[in-house]
């Protein structure tokens, strides 16, 4: 019988050629479900970082994700290209998180949950009175590329995959790395993680870091895919909302649990509001109450404990 750790990385590389190839067998409707998908499982693997890894709430996230849209809108607008715009996007986000990270992750608890929000709202406001290259309140138009419709979605489907891999590579490094472990620690305890020689803040602001890149990255591609920017949409709490129960549908602190999340919430939420569009935000709530009260460790959690007695049963 092949081995179950060869089974799972075939599965893997299955699933990743499925995704590379569904652009020919697909329309446009399910290829932006898709893309939405791939957005959100990375935004919520930022969050995995934070809170799964961490143990620290970052409801307020969705700032680096506007920050990197009106980093990639800013950056086309002055005439950059496109690969260098969506490069600084994740530079600014991790550079923002290392500097405020530095005095807000000493708060604990729902105080830095709350200073998150906060966070949100003062670089809301901060973009609308800025003006200038933000546009502000009216808005940031960005210029008109000279790809069509098609093959622009074609290109930030494949930027979206590409960041979604890259996303969980990078959740899969630190969970065997020494900075996993030390935020685990720090999660568990965090003066035992002291005490044990860990510097706390400095592993804490890493891991903000590693999250602001990743949640940066999908903001900037999602900015130039809008192709018009306005503070309400980039920095729009619900996007936070919805990475955080993705997260724990899928089950945080693992690799693979908040792509799982994603893929199962957006793909649930689309068919119900196909179905039932006058309540499909009641049903919805519901389904999430259902899984996070009889699933709490998570989708992925269960999904394991069934493949040995598959692998059992004659």
């Amino acid at each position: 019988m092949m081995p179950l750790r060869l089974a799972r990385w075939s599965g893997l590389a299955l699933a990743l050629a499925l995704m590379v190839a569904a652009p020919l067998v697909i329309g446009g409707y399910w290829l932006r479900i898709l893309t939405s998908i791939y957005m959100y499982a990375v935004v919520a693997q930022g969050l995995n970082v934070i809170v799964g890894f961490a143990g620290y709430h970052a409801f307020g996230n969705v700032v680096f994700f506007g920050l990197g849209a009106y980093i990639v809108g800013v950056a086309v607008t002055l005439g950059a290209p496109l690969a260098l715009a969506i490069v600084l996007a994740p530079i600014g986000a991790m550079l923002a998180a290392a500097v405020l990270g530095w005095p807000l992750l000493r708060l604990k608890g729902h105080y830095f949950a709350i200073a998150t929000v906060a966070l949100n709202l003062a670089m809301n406001d901060l973009i609308i009175n800025v003006g200038g290259v933000t546009g502000g309140a009216e808005g940031l138009p960005m210029p008109l590329g000279t790809l069509a419709p098609e093959a622009l979605n074609e290109l930030v489907y494949f930027l979206m995959l590409g960041a979604m891999v890259a996303s969980a590579l990078i959740v899969l490094w630190l969970s065997r790395s020494p900075l996993g472990y030390a935020l685990r620690a720090l999660k568990d305890s965090a003066l035992g993680a002291e005490v044990m020689g860990i510097n706390t803040t400095l592993a804490k602001t890493l891991a903000w870091a590693l999250s602001a890149g990743m949640t940066g990255t999908v903001g900037g591609i999602w900015g130039y895919w809008i192709n018009f920017l306005e503070p309400g949409s980039a920095f729009d709490i619900g996007i936070s909302v919805n990475g955080y129960i993705m997260m724990l549908v899928g089950g945080m602190g693992t690799v693979l649990g908040p792509v799982i999340g994603a893929f199962f919430l957006e793909t649930v939420s689309t068919i119900i509001w196909g179905e039932f569009i006058k309540v499909h935000l009641l049903i919805l709530g519901l389904l999430i109450i259902l899984v996070v009260m009889l699933l709490p460790e998570g989708l992925l959690f269960h999904f394991r404990r069934l493949v040995p007695r598959r692998k059992a049963a004659p």
